[in-house]
């Protein structure tokens, strides 16, 4: 069942009041209410907010024009309708209501049928805004709902891949303890040549995360050919090339981020072709995998491994400038060359 309409009059001589709260009350679902002074409304609006509004203009301490000033002013009325009710006809008069923010302009003496009719035309109009509003409130709960919803959702997907990455790091750490802290510096690196090299921010955010399992394929390769401290024959090389195949295979799934998969597939891959598995070159090797390889070569020249002792950071620099458009993306080396520094500063806090 719908409420009735709540109509405030508003007009200082009470006659006014009675003629028009007379004719309005024929209609059965109009709900009238009298004011005589535009204080007392201001004063009392809120306890009872009308659907309409009549308003005199002529009356003493406050005038209709004041009246709907200050209720405009006032938040959650002052889109109640208003409409003018009154003796005055000069045109600069009419404006000014309007211009006030007054909805109609009725002078008086009124024709009673024209006044019913204009009532409920902007009681009409009233409603239906309120409706819209209450569905635009009800859609933007709703897409708040959501919002949070696959925000809640995102934070898990991220932590269960922050879990699944530091497990999988683990596992490469413990088949692979030579690496030591290896793959965090590699994850620094990297991130620092993303920045430098423009990419937005969630690409900077997932290189970090996803550079450290580079290798991760190794936990497929044994021991001894990991802790093998002489150079590796070419049977040895092609069993520890397989290490990309098989990390690749590891990450193989759906909730995996693909630019985890492409480190571990691509980051041997070299700039002139010649590296491997898929013997990709230039553009064609995956941004991320062009990073990583600079990142995890300098780390591999300046540690000591089972198989050779670190290499000084100036000699480290010699290799890896002279290797710039055959082995690395010469653009990458050119920021590997500004930001040396900081790569050397990450090497001695990473030791």
């Amino acid at each position: 069942m719908n409420r009735k309409k709540k109509i405030l009059i508003v007009d200082d001589i009470a006659e006014n009041r009675k003629i028009l709260a007379t004719i309005l009350s024929k209609e059965d679902d109009y709900e009238i209410s009298l004011a005589s002074d535009g204080k007392s409304v201001i004063n009392n609006i809120e306890k009872e907010v009308p659907d309409i509004i009549l308003l005199d203009i002529m009356m003493p301490s406050m005038d209709g024009f004041e009246v709907i000033k200050a209720l405009k002013s006032i938040e959650g009325v002052k889109d109640i309708p208003i409409i003018f009710i009154t003796a005055i006809t000069d045109v600069d008069s009419k404006i000014l209501a309007f211009k006030e923010g007054g909805v109609d302009y009725i002078t008086k003496p009124f024709n009673k049928q024209e006044l019913l009719a204009r009532v409920n035309t902007h009681l009409t109009i009233k409603v239906l805004q309120d409706d819209l509003k209450e569905k635009n409130h009800l859609l933007q709960d709703r897409e708040a709902h959501l919002e949070k919803l696959v925000s809640e959702k995102t934070i898990k997907l991220e932590n269960m891949t922050i879990s699944i990455v530091n497990a999988l790091e683990n596992a490469n750490f413990y088949n692979d303890n030579d690496t030591g802290n290896h793959i965090r510096r590699v994850s620094e690196y990297s991130a620092l040549i993303a920045e430098e090299y423009g990419c937005d921010v969630n690409f900077i955010k997932k290189i970090k995360l996803y550079a450290s399992l580079h290798d991760v394929g190794k936990v497929g390769i044994s021991d001894s050919l990991l802790k093998k401290p002489g150079k590796y024959t070419p049977e040895e090389f092609i069993e520890m090339q397989n290490h990309v195949k098989i990390g690749y295979q590891i990450l193989n799934n759906s909730g995996i981020d693909e630019m985890a998969r492409n480190i571990t597939y691509y980051h041997h891959e070299k700039w002139d072709g010649s590296g491997y598995v898929q013997k990709l070159s230039g553009d064609s090797i995956p941004l991320e995998a062009r990073i990583v390889a600079l990142a995890d070569v300098y780390d591999a020249l300046v540690s000591k491994r089972v198989y050779k002792e670190a290499f000084s950071d100036d000699k480290a620099f010699e290799i890896i400038t002279s290797s710039s458009g055959s082995h690395f993306d010469p653009k990458i080396v050119e920021i590997y060359v500004k930001l040396r520094k900081k790569f050397l500063e990450i090497s001695t806090v990473l030791e």
